[in-house]
């Protein structure tokens, strides 16, 4: 009897443990925060153009206005980055959904580009 109380307790024990580790590792994936700059810049090879006016919504930030060739700067929480696009003469409303990498401080997305459809719209930024 002894013995089976002595099981029952370490199973206990050790699933307390196991909780208490997954808790942890969800709170730091979703506590996570990135700095996230958003991009209105051509590109140079002339792929792709930037957009002449637009207002910007990334995540549940209030709308920002940017104009051709501006750049702003975003903290998120979360690997999930929803951003939505407006342009002014109503040519692009679009909803764009990205994961940024947990490893990632710090990432550029290029909305011209997410608004081409071409591949490679968020990179790597070193803020240093």
């Amino acid at each position: 009897m002894a013995l089976e109380k002595k099981k029952i307790r370490i199973i206990v024990r050790s699933a307390v443990a196991v909780v208490y580790l997954l808790l942890a590792v969800c709170m730091f994936v979703t506590g996570r925060s990135h700095t996230v700059l958003i991009d209105n810049h051509a590109a140079e090879d002339g792929s792709y153009k930037a957009i002449k006016s637009m207002t910007v919504t990334v995540n549940h930030n209030p709308p920002s206005e940017f104009m051709k060739g501006d750049r702003d700067k975003f903290t998120v929480k979360g690997q999930k980055l929803v951003i939505k696009v407006q342009s002014f003469d109503g040519s692009i409303d679009a909803v764009y959904t990205l994961k940024i990498p947990l490893a990632e401080d710090s990432v550029i997305v290029s909305v011209p580009r997410l608004a081409a459809g071409l591949d490679g719209a968020m990179e790597h930024f070193d803020m240093n």
